[in-house]
């Protein structure tokens, strides 16, 4: 999911010491050297060298803190890094079981972080906090539980408790301890979600908890500590009670320590030479080193089970890695130029990029994008993983005068990051001079379905209950390049929004608030809420228009599809949700449901129908067509339903039946819940998963092959008609579905242009629309930029060496075909390349109305050409002209035989705009050592002396004359007074023409006009 700054930061300081460190130690005590976080208790932690801050992270508030001494300091040495312990809700080989790591994500246990010092000891604190996962989900709205995972126990367990006040702290003014600024008492005791309709008061208010921070114990090693892992797991001995595992990286290897009850109860060793870092990735532990002596970086998967190590050297390394990291599966390792993704399933290298800078820090923020910071001038970076650029705090030039900007320089110096962290779109940026930035941030909401006849919009949500949507569609109330912004029918800020889907029509919004169990439909036309409470919706879907596909949990821990078919108008407020159900499928006991994939199809397949016994009925009459699928993939098995339904005169379909139209096992190498978009095609399924498209289909023998059609893919931007629009890498591309179906090349691919991220497409004028943010010292804005790519198309089809005729067939209905046309005729004119092909192109393109009338045209070549002479130098002139095998004065005199005046004024308006000694010296321009004495003398000669050259063009007093006489004739004639304003500009411009030719030439042209006029 992207995400996008919503303004700039809030600039922050941590408080300073209680008690001064006054022995003469040259300690800078406000050197954040690290933050992080405790999702599951709400808390920030802040390190410096000397002390522990403990933040409640919503709302941010410094609830607690540990001071070390001078005695401290000297014995143990001052903080240098820290590490949480950590519960893996994933299983790790030989360590954390399918079943502890299900159990551990309800019961954490203790939460413990651990400090390294400099001096080789490990601090371990306790937090003591009255808070469970379900709690700070539920009041905070901070995702650190997955709903699909939750048993009974845990949804109707009485755990929770909205009337714990015991523990809540009250804020009271610094200056006047009387006055309360917050009591923290507003989230717990609310009672509904549309709080416009209701009179509370303080229900904007977050609770403050209180909690306790101990130091338990400190463990002495005898060796430098390079990285750990602190992981929680269960004693396999016993009552099965917490233990601690801590995995040590030392110089000579990789130590395990069991702690339980925080004294050590086992160690071993595994032994790993010059380790760097330590990292679980695809459930295994591994170890990053560096060779000093063969100059190559080293993993080391470790076998903890058999105390085993398997080494993958990994070639072409520029030097010693900066950190390590997991991402979707893959492991990430960040040298300071080059970031390389390894793939730890086939033990590979999948891809690399380069930044254009030097890294500093690099670190994931959420599944999909990378933080980094450059080393220079500490500017943050958001990444994709495939090195595409979303945004980057580069100030605008001319964001304030020259001394703000020498201000924003050394304050941007001045500011130089440490460390960052980020939690429920905020983002904590910290530094070594004590200040930190608190960013508030847009998070995108990706629309899982696809209607193939309507494009996908791009929304995105933040904490303020705020929803941002953009859409291409040309009738809809939110094509609008300005971002629609919509407000959640709420005051309180502890909401977390799980879904908002909309309809293809754009007219319906589906939002559903997953710690509250609420589910809004929104009418974006009435702009009416309807609100069904105690809904524990796990996916929805958009059906169409008005039918909503739901993945829910019953009351009785079961779960089911079901298909709700919701009023375009307002519902009615006695109306529950059940009532709008049509079709239920419940699924089967034991099977887990990893994902659900709604497609509206482009064609409609009509479907013929066997009468029983040849009798006829009203049914059998309907013309019933197959309109859309839904597909449910578990763990089991991938079911591909049908939805037959009719097509109402209106447009709108009315589903008559699902049919289980297919049921398979997705083969092995395939992991289902990797599978994020899927579609029956050719009695077999195509579909994306694990950053590839697979191609699943028959064998000869009967049996089903995979087959790997793509890989490197980031994500879908879209599936219009027939064609499928990707992220690849570094590229957009555009497959037909046919062709991607078959293993063929794509239609076009495009390189991403920095900070322009595709975001949505409009097929009919072959138009990316791409999210651009403006950022400064003082205001930011998210912008959305449109790039047409029907050049890139048109390109593609000419290298193929495809037919002229089938190339204009196919694309001359497409708005923009003629910029498309004049930009590839620019470009191969200023780089000097044939202009053969593309100058046929544009001649074709009147010869298709001409088809339809005896009249010749040639409307669209003068507009092209006439557009291309105004966009490049004079120089280049002659080029076009020579393949043209046309003058200047033939244009004009085409465009006044053709009654163009339009097309006149436009090059009458390039020739006048160029001073006449220019204009010749430009006209017998050559490349450097590509032309002779003799070429430049015939050049000079041509260009002087022809009576069809420009300069002598615009002194022929009687082209002049009918020049001026058709733009007066149709600037007189204009309905529309813009047109006609320019036209009469034009006239004056060449009445100022001639008053000069008049002065030059002691003639009368001016007079003779006005006569000809009368």
């Amino acid at each position: 999911m992207h995400l996008w700054p919503i303004s700039p930061p809030q600039l922050l300081t941590i408080p300073p010491r209680n008690t001064e460190l006054d022995d003469g130690r040259n300690i800078t005590d406000y050197n954040i050297l690290q933050s992080m976080t405790l999702p599951q208790a709400n808390v920030l932690i802040m390190l410096t060298p000397t002390r522990v801050l403990i933040y409640n992270f919503k709302p941010m508030a410094l609830v607690a803190s540990h001071e070390r001494t001078i005695a401290s300091l000297e014995e143990f040495g001052e903080n240098r890094s820290m590490k949480r312990s950590a519960p893996h809700n994933d299983i790790i080989e030989g360590l954390i079981s399918k079943k502890d790591s299900q159990y551990l994500l309800w019961h954490q246990g203790k939460l413990i972080f651990y400090v390294m010092t400099n001096k080789n000891f490990l601090l371990a604190y306790q937090i003591l906090k009255n808070c469970t996962n379900e709690i700070t989900f539920k009041e905070y709205g901070i995702p650190v539980i997955e709903p699909l995972l939750m048993n009974d126990e845990e949804i109707n367990g009485e755990e929770y408790d909205f009337n714990t006040d015991d523990d809540t702290l009250t804020v009271f003014d610094k200056n006047n301890s009387s006055r309360i600024i917050q009591n923290g008492f507003g989230i717990a005791k609310e009672k509904g979600f549309l709080h416009f309709l209701s009179n509370q008061e303080n229900i904007n208010e977050l609770p403050v908890k209180k909690l306790e921070l101990r130091l338990k114990v400190v463990l002495k090693f005898d060796y430098e500590i390079i990285d750990m892992i602190g992981i929680k797991t269960f004693s396999k001995i016993g009552d099965g009670r917490y233990e601690e595992v801590l995995i040590v990286l030392f110089p000579h290897g990789l130590q395990l320590l069991t702690i339980l009850d925080f004294k050590v109860s086992k160690s071993s060793l595994v032994e790993v030479k010059n380790g760097s870092k330590t990292v679980v990735c695809n459930k295994q532990l591994m170890v990053i080193s560096h060779d000093p002596q063969e100059l190559q970086t080293i993993i080391s998967i470790i076998d903890l089970e058999k105390q085993a190590v398997e080494a993958i050297p990994l070639l072409d390394t520029p030097g010693k890695l900066l950190t390590c990291l997991e991402v979707n599966g893959n492991l990430v390792v960040v040298f300071k130029e080059k970031i390389v993704c390894f793939d730890s399933r086939i033990k590979k290298i999948s891809h690399c990029w380069k930044p254009p800078f030097v890294i500093k820090l690099c670190d994931k923020i959420n599944d999909e994008i990378l933080l980094l910071i450059s080393e220079n001038s500490s500017n943050i970076h958001f990444y994709t993983e495939f090195g595409n650029l979303l945004f980057a705090t580069y100030f605008d030039q001319d964001d304030n005068d020259e001394n703000a900007k020498d201000e924003s320089k050394k304050n941007v110096a001045r500011y130089e990051i440490s460390d960052f962290v980020c939690l429920d779109k905020s983002l904590i940026t910290v530094s070594h001079s004590g200040k930190y930035q608190y960013w508030k941030l847009w998070e995108e909401i990706k629309q899982a379905q696809f209607d193939f006849r309507s494009p996908k919009p791009y929304v995105l949500i933040n904490t303020n209950n705020d929803v941002i949507i953009y859409s291409p569609v040309a009738n809809s109330s939110l094509n609008n390049d300005n971002l629609q912004v919509l407000k959640l029918p709420t005051k309180t800020f502890n909401n977390h929004i799980a879904f908002v889907k909309i309809n293809s029509s754009l007219k319906l919004l589906a939002t559903y608030v997953s710690n509250k169990n609420i589910l809004l439909i929104h009418n974006l036309e009435t702009n009416m809420w309807s609100s069904f409470a105690d809904q524990n919706v796990l996916d929805l879907h958009w059906l169409g228009d008005n039918f909503l596909v739901c993945h829910m949990k019953n009351d009785d821990g079961s779960t089911s599809l079901k298909c709700s078919q919701i009023p375009l108008q307002e519902a009615n407020t006695d109306v529950e949700l059940s009532d709008y159900v049509i079709w239920e499928y419940k699924i089967p006991e034991n099977t887990t449901v990893f994902s659900v994939h709604v497609n509206t199809l482009f064609r409609y397949k009509l479907l013929k129908i066997k009468a029983k016994d040849n009798e006829a009925s009203e049914k059998q009459a309907e013309t019933l067509l197959k309109t859309a699928e839904v597909i449910l993939v578990t763990d089991t098995q991938t079911i591909v339903f049908d939805v037959i339904s009719t097509v109402h005169p209106c447009g709108l379909n009315l589903i008559k039946k699902f049919y289980q139209y297919l049921k398979i096992n997705i083969p092995i190498d395939v992991l289902p819940n990797k599978i994020k978009w899927i579609t029956n095609m050719k009695d077999g399924l195509l579909f994306y998963a694990d950053k590839k498209f697979i191609k699943l289909a028959k064998s000869d023998g009967g049996g089903w092959q995979t087959l790997i059609l793509l890989s490197n893919i980031e994500r879908i931007v879209d599936v219009m008609k027939d064609e499928i629009f990707l992220i690849q890498g570094q590229d957009y591309v555009v497959y037909s579905l046919e062709e991607l179906w078959d293993d063929k090349k794509p239609l076009v691919s495009i390189p991403i242009e920095e900070d322009l991220y595709p975001i949505s497409i409009t097929p009919e004028t072959a138009t990316t629309h791409t999210l651009h943010f403006i950022f400064n010292k003082k205001f930011s804005k998210l912008v959305v930029k449109h790039q047409i790519y029907l050049d890139q198309l048109i390109l593609a089809k000419l290298r193929d060496g495809i037919n002229l005729e089938d190339i204009s067939n196919d694309y001359r209905s497409l708005k923009p075909y003629k910029f498309a046309l004049e930009k590839i005729l620019s470009t191969r004119i200023l780089q000097n390349d044939s202009l053969d092909e593309i100058l046929q192109l544009v001649k074709m393109y009147d010869n298709c109305d001409q088809q339809h009338t005896s009249l010749p045209n040639h409307s669209g070549m003068l507009e092209i050409i006439s557009n291309c002479l105004r966009k490049i130098e004079t120089k280049y002139w002659n080029h076009l002209f020579t393949n043209l095998k046309m003058t200047p004065r033939d244009l004009l005199d085409l465009c006044i035989e053709e009654n163009e005046a339009k097309m006149l004024g436009i090059l009458l308006l390039v020739f006048l705009n160029y001073d006449e000694k220019d204009l010749v010296d430009d006209l017998h321009f050559r490349k450097p050592g590509a032309e002779t004495k003799d070429d430049k003398n015939a050049d000079d000669k041509t260009a002087r002396n022809s009576h069809k050259s420009v300069t002598n063009v615009l002194k022929d007093e009687e082209l002049m004359l009918k020049v001026l006489e058709l733009l007066v004739t149709s600037a007189a004639n204009a309905t529309d007074p813009i047109k006609a304003t320019d036209s009469w500009d034009m006239c004056f411009q060449l009445i100022r023409l001639l008053k000069e030719l008049d002065k030059e030439n002691n003639t009368q042209l001016v007079q003779k006009a006005i006569e000809r006029l009368k």
